[in-house]
């Protein structure tokens, strides 16, 4: 009898020892937070990665293999995930200097936490800047002629989120590295960054900005003190 009941007893035990820890609200709550079941199969593959297999940042191969959809709608999900504030990248440095990156789930709990003690779910932007915010994701894709990556859309979301800049000042940003033909998310940054650092707020500051050097003959280019931090301004307004 004992018998019987031992290869039983060790199937439940090794299935006890192989759970993992899901909070119910997000079962009871992700429809009212707007999450798809994909969205969240998807989460929760992501999570399983990291506390059982020791994976901090499994990749969208790896993903797609445990789902039964295409590797295009695993990256959909990932860009949803990170520009609605569920999914978050963030950076590690080992103790080696080697630096590496992870997806962190702290922002779903945050949300989650926010609609179970308010009953309600918290409203992240203003109405009308959703779409705004829609519209931009929309013209990067267009520029750069394919999807963002989740990391891309983790730094479009911080530009705003964390960095403050406004939609009209990325969109100025993003078609300077244009006429630049400089097309990356690190040449764009560099161009926040040169804005923010003599307070340009506006698209309309930005080009008296680049007008300043463009009246002296002079353009923000790379020298032996500006190669990493030089730029080539262009009157994007007056462009057709």
């Amino acid at each position: 009898m004992d018998r019987k009941r031992t290869p039983h007893a060790a199937l439940v035990q090794m299935l006890q020892e192989g759970s993992i820890s899901l909070p119910v609200v997000l079962f009871t709550q992700y429809k009212r937070l707007g999450l798809s079941e994909g969205e969240v199969m998807l989460l929760i593959h992501i999570m399983l990665y990291q506390e059982k297999e020791g994976k901090s940042f499994p990749t969208v191969s790896e993903l797609e293999e445990r789902m039964s959809v295409s590797a295009d709608q695993v990256v959909r999900w990932l860009q949803s995930l990170v520009r609605g504030g569920f999914l978050s990248i963030d950076e590690e440095v080992t103790e080696n200097g080697i630096r590496s990156e992870r997806y962190s789930t702290t922002p779903l709990l945050q949300q989650l936490a926010a609609a179970y003690l308010e009953g309600e779910v918290p409203d992240m932007t203003e109405e009308g800047e959703e779409d705004s915010y829609g519209r931009l994701f929309q013209t990067f894709e267009q520029e750069f002629g394919r999807p963002l990556s989740p990391m891309e859309c983790e730094t479009l979301s911080h530009w705003i989120d964390q960095d403050g800049y406004s939609a009209e000042l990325i969109l100025a940003a993003l078609r300077e590295a244009v006429f630049s033909n400089k097309l990356n998310f690190r040449y764009i940054d560099r161009i926040l960054l040169e804005w923010q650092r003599n307070c340009i707020r506006t698209p309309e500051e930005a080009v008296e900005y680049a007008k300043k050097f463009h009246q002296k003959g002079v353009l923000y280019q790379s020298t032996p003190h500006q190669k990493k931090d030089g730029f080539s301004f262009y009157n994007w307004v007056n462009q057709n």
